[in-house]
């Protein structure tokens, strides 16, 4: 019978595992087996740090990060995004849309990248003219050479273009994110050319599972108190606001599914509607 052990350095084994004899571990017993407690304490000690270091990072954490504490901590706002682009990206984009309505010879304009997933998406395809900003940096996947990026507060600063200077304005789910979007819509409106396409999308709120947690509960799902969502658009407010300044050219529903148990179920089956679309998309008109 034979056991595999892990040897100190100062044995005359090796560090890799040795297959002994049963003769020799009972002859040295403590120095078959101590290295390898020591090993597993260590272990140990690591597994628990890494605990609490997580434990430290959630209870430090607020749910809702102001433009300040992102540039503060970066760290809050970084996902494990390393293949997907992110829960942003995998939610409310849409290339397709913007890959439709933006001329590839325009001036575009991409409005809170994140990651750069999509940024990246449209220099895959040949736009050579791309602009981005945001409240933070944290490009990752874009050519930073093939674009121009600057950092900016779109809650109270200027977009830093003169008027009427781009074909096409992207914001793929920051709305809900902003404290005052309203200022944003408006500086969106200053930049894009009259006639070009501005494409703004959000976490759906007329959801069915939206509204009955509302009439349940007086709360949203998707605006929690765990998550950095803060600001919902009612079709009202939407109405007075957003198209006070643009033309509403379509309303796209995206994703459809129910979550239930932990997870999001009958996507395949439910229709991408007002009802059952996790995501809402406005394709817009400058006035």
């Amino acid at each position: 019978m034979a056991y595999s052990v892990i040897a100190s350095p100062c044995s005359t084994w090796t560090k890799q595992s040795h297959i002994v004899s049963m003769r020799l571990l009972r002859q040295h017993p403590s120095r078959c087996l101590r290295p390898g407690l020591a090993v597993l304490r260590q272990q140990a000690g690591r597994l628990a740090m890494t605990i609490f270091a997580k434990l430290y990072y959630y209870m430090k954490k607020p749910a809702y990060i102001t433009v300040e504490e992102m540039r503060m901590h970066p760290e809050w706002v970084r996902e494990k995004e390393e293949v997907e682009g992110g829960t942003r990206f995998m939610g409310t984009t849409e290339p397709s849309l913007a890959l439709q309505y933006f001329p590839k010879n325009g001036k575009i304009l991409e409005c809170g990248p994140h990651t750069g997933a999509f940024t990246k998406i449209l220099q895959d395809h040949n736009y050579t003219d791309i602009h981005a900003v945001d409240f933070y940096d944290a490009l990752k996947f874009a050519d930073r050479t093939k674009m121009a990026f600057t950092v900016i507060d779109l809650n109270t600063e200027k977009i830093p273009y003169p008027n009427n200077s781009f074909d096409g304005v992207a914001a793929w789910g920051i709305g809900e994110h902003m404290e005052n979007p309203y200022h944003f819509m408006r500086e969106v409106y200053r930049v894009i050319k009259p006639g070009a396409k501005f494409i703004f999308a959000l976490p759906n709120v007329f959801h069915v599972t939206s509204r009955l947690l509302f009439l349940k509960k007086g709360t949203f799902p998707r605006w929690n108190e765990s998550n950095n969502h803060i600001t919902v658009f009612t079709k009202d407010t939407f109405k007075k606001t957003f198209l006070r300044y643009f033309d509403l050219e379509k309303t796209i529903y995206t994703k459809p599914g129910v979550f239930l148990f932990g997870k999001e179920r009958f996507k395949h089956i439910l229709p991408a509607n007002e009802w059952f679309g996790n995501y809402v998309i406005y394709v817009m008109e400058k006035k």
